[in-house]
């Protein structure tokens, strides 16, 4: 959990509305966060100075069981809120635009920029975006074309990377249950590098090429690829070749809303060729399973392939 969700979860403990394991969580919390420590100290310091010399003193615990809870949570809870404040007027503020499964949307900037988001979705922009800088905050699919401006570079934030326009029509893809991220050049210029690395150290990536970030923020080496497959969902199309099955149905299940369960683990490996445009989802579930020998059983919107034998 993030500080700013431990401070939520402070402000629940506060009015009594915390279950037994949040309460463990805020008081562990408590232990071993600078500032709770900050203010257990100068309690303790406050108390030494007003017990009388002479008399003996009571042992007293470290931590928050020492002086009692309540006295730390008062001053926690003060010091919460001046935290909270500073950081909100620090925080920019920041616009989002969100697509759900099997949606797309459309974004234009003022600036000439425009944006498609795909399905299942989220790109935030600061509010006062375009005042110095263009910054973009991607999780998903995005398709971006950037108006290149030098003297406001435009970046998108993904994952662990982030992607700079140098004049050019790209593709992002960087869902969370993905291990890299994705960028496809239809035409123009990025770099692609780690967040933290400097922007000397990145990777260009140029029209018709591919190339993919990994979690350390390691971009690969840039190919050559057929852009229009990679990039066929922008014009309201799927496109896989020669693809296990295993990463076509994430796919799907975000096109379609749809949830996917393969009862089988051999069937994951299986490969197929498929286009789709928008075909009605059964005609969909027909075509796999004749390319996969496989066959299926839906249920709403859960969908379980099975072989067409018994395994053993």
């Amino acid at each position: 959990m993030t500080d700013e969700q431990y401070w939520r979860l402070l402000d629940r403990f506060l009015a009594g509305e915390c279950s037994p394991p949040e309460r463990t969580l805020v008081l562990e919390w408590l232990e071993t966060h600078p500032l709770a420590t900050e203010c257990i100290e100068a309690l303790e310091r406050a108390l030494d100075k007003e017990e009388p010399k002479p008399m003996p003193r009571r042992r007293r615990a470290s931590g928050l069981r020492g002086f009692g809870i309540a006295a730390v949570l008062a001053l926690v809870a003060g010091a919460a809120a001046l935290w909270w404040l500073e950081s909100s007027r620090l925080r920019p503020a920041m616009r989002e635009f969100t697509t759900a499964r099997g949606h797309r949307a459309a974004i234009r900037f003022a600036d000439g920029t425009r944006i498609l988001l795909g399905v299942d979705s989220r790109l935030r922009v600061p509010a006062a975006y375009g005042a110095t800088a263009r910054e973009a905050y991607l999780d998903g699919a995005g398709y971006f074309e950037v108006a290149h401006d030098p003297a406001r570079p435009f970046a998108v934030h993904a994952g662990k990377g982030v992607i700079r326009d140098i004049g050019t029509r790209f593709g992002v893809r960087a869902y969370a249950d993905e291990q890299d991220v994705e960028v496809v050049v239809a035409d123009g210029k990025v770099s692609l590098g780690a967040a933290a690395a400097h922007e000397s150290a990145a990777q260009m990536v140029s029209g018709g090429e591919l190339s993919r970030l990994d979690r350390t923020g390691v971009a690969s080496r840039p190919r050559r690829v057929d852009t229009r497959r990679y990039l066929a969902w922008t014009a309201g199309r799927l496109a896989f070749l020669d693809a296990p099955l295993q990463d076509v149905l994430p796919d799907l299940a975000r096109w379609y809303d749809v949830d996917f369960t393969l009862a089988a683990p051999s069937l994951a490996g299986r490969r197929l060729t498929l286009s789709v445009r928008g075909e009605p989802v059964t005609q969909v579930l027909d075509a796999i399973a004749l390319l996969t020998h496989a066959r299926y059983e839906q249920v709403g919107r859960s969908v379980t392939f099975y072989p067409t034998r018994a395994e053993r």
